[in-house]
């Protein structure tokens, strides 16, 4: 449990800095004045925190601005180049790497495959893959922290996958990770990093309130309100693939009965696919050993019917559950990602098909519905926006 530290002097001092660094990092090309304007802090507060980040390297000046009057404003700019993250996103039998600086800016990447065997001591195989990749990018020396993303239950508090049923890891303890490397380790379920990634470099900086899903190996649902990420009581909110669409039908293996993701995922497009073949349908998914997501795709853009319908339906099953959230939290915006976009365009009609009508839909103020422009890397980006809210985060709490 977090507990509010008590107000003082140092306390005030602290929240002054942290207010000044926010400001200039998400902004840049500030100068003290409007820094003052902004924050509604005093010239003179504003000009001794600045002169303390220029001694420390966190900022820099950066010439000058236009002049309404008198003298040129000095401009400022956040130093993303005072550290590096390393982040990283851990999928069935890959982990995929990061090194970046403080602005989000991928300098170098790698990723590597592990075992099922591996699962559940992954943290020594990571440990001995990061390092490698750290020591080979000389990126050793500025190392400030490490983000990881990774489909499951997380405990943020005790660094922990407390059940992973697409990794397969029951109690996949990755603490001595960020013990190893003496820097602060912090990870979080993918759908909520996808989300971190969007409010941090993506569409997401447009709204204030927005909920990022994502589709592919699972569903799942970042939800941010009044720009900020809700977590629930333990980090659990937005599991949307295990809300009940169909009561009674298909078993999950979270136990329930009729989960979303049943319906919507990777599994449900090769479940329903084999089953097609099965039964005779004519596709040109028969065509293809083993079937896969991508092979359903393949056959869907070679003009395959079936295989379209599938996508399609695949897109309605999943906008059922993005409406209950659209009525649940009246977003601003649905931004949508993960490898289920792999094809986009049948699963996109089907999605917009079933949005065309719910509650709000008489608003003038529209839903907005938009696919992350970020690509793969948005995971990435996301493990390393962990890391960032933990550096620069208001220090009210013990």
């Amino acid at each position: 449990m977090n507990l509010l530290r008590k107000g003082n002097k140092e306390l005030i001092k602290e929240l002054n800095r942290s207010l000044v660094i926010d400001r200039v990092r998400l902004q840049g090309n500030i100068s003290r004045t409007d820094l003052a304007k902004e924050t509604g802090l005093g010239l003179s507060t504003i000009t001794n925190i600045i002169d303390e980040l220029i001694k420390e390297n966190l900022v820099s000046e950066v010439g000058t601005g236009d002049s309404q009057g008198g003298r040129k404003p000095v401009l400022l700019k956040f130093n993303g180049d005072f550290g590096i993250i390393a982040g990283l996103k851990i999928e069935m039998q890959e982990v995929k790497m990061c090194l970046s600086n403080l602005e989000g800016k991928i300098l170098h990447k790698q990723q590597f495959s592990y075992s099922h065997g591996e699962a559940n001591k992954l943290a020594q195989v990571i440990i001995d893959k990061l390092e490698c990749f750290i020591e080979c990018n000389e990126c050793a020396s500025k190392l400030v922290g490490i983000g990881i993303a990774t489909p499951g239950l997380v405990d943020r508090e005790s660094n922990e996958v407390i059940y992973s049923p697409i990794l397969k890891v029951d109690h996949g303890d990755l603490k001595p990770i960020g013990m190893y490397f003496d820097v602060p380790l912090m990870i979080d379920n993918d759908a909520n990093v996808f989300a971190l990634a969007e409010k941090w470099i993506g569409l997401g900086r447009e709204y204030r309130n927005f909920i990022g899903v994502t589709v592919g190996a699972g569903v799942g649902s970042g939800i941010v309100i009044d720009n900020m990420l809700f977590r629930g009581d333990f980090g659990g909110a937005g599991e949307l693939g295990h809300i009940t669409i169909y009561q009674g039908d298909r078993l999950c293996y979270c136990g329930q009965r009729g989960c979303l993701e049943l319906y919507a995922s990777d599994s449900f497009l090769v479940n329903e696919a084999e089953r097609m073949v099965s039964i005779g349908v004519p596709t040109l998914i028969k065509s293809y050993t083993p079937i896969t997501p991508e092979s359903i795709v393949m056959a869907a853009q070679n003009g395959d019917v079936y295989a379209q319908e599938l996508l399609v339906k695949q897109g309605e099953n999943l906008a059922i559950g993005i409406k209950n959230l659209v009525h649940l939290f009246n977003p601003e915006a649905i931004i949508l990602g993960g490898e289920g976009l792999r094809e986009g365009e049948f699963l996109l009609k089907g999605i917009k098909k079933e949005l065309e009508v719910h509650f709000f839909i008489k608003h003038p103020r529209k839903l907005q519905f938009k696919t992350s422009q970020l690509g793969e890397d948005v995971w990435l980006i996301g493990a390393c926006a962990l890391v960032v809210s933990h550096l620069f985060k208001v220090p009210i709490y013990k």
